[in-house]
């Protein structure tokens, strides 16, 4: 059943979404619950700016090769500054759970690389 779930075709991030919940639920079980969801909370914001760009250069076909590749590093440089600065912010003036909030930040990152793997048929 699960894997049927899975298997049908949106542009919801299933994996990471998965990947986020359970994390949350085990550092609910800590105390850290909050921070987890924080550091998830954040991976999906990620995943929302990397899909509106992706989205954008898929919509203009006409930009060059040289607006595309500025266009990515844009992108690469606006969502780091956000996850640094989300980071910094949840951990020194939400005084979140550091350990919480980076482990479920880097896993909800690698459910978004598997959900990208298993959108693109692996490819």
């Amino acid at each position: 059943m699960i894997s049927g779930i899975l298997a049908v075709k949106s542009k919801l991030p299933k994996i990471q979404l998965i990947i986020i919940l359970v994390t949350v639920a085990y550092f609910s079980t800590l105390g850290a619950g909050l921070s987890a969801a924080y550091g998830g909370l954040i991976s999906l914001m990620n995943t929302g700016l990397v899909n509106r760009h992706t989205n954008k250069q898929r919509e203009d076909l006409t930009i060059s090769a040289q607006a595309g590749v500025g266009m990515m590093a844009i992108s690469v440089i606006m969502r780091m500054a956000m996850v640094v600065s989300l980071t910094l912010a949840g951990h020194f003036l939400l005084k979140l759970s550091t350990d919480a909030l980076i482990v479920s930040l880097v896993l909800g990152l690698i459910g978004f690389l598997i959900d990208k793997m298993l959108s693109n048929g692996g490819q």
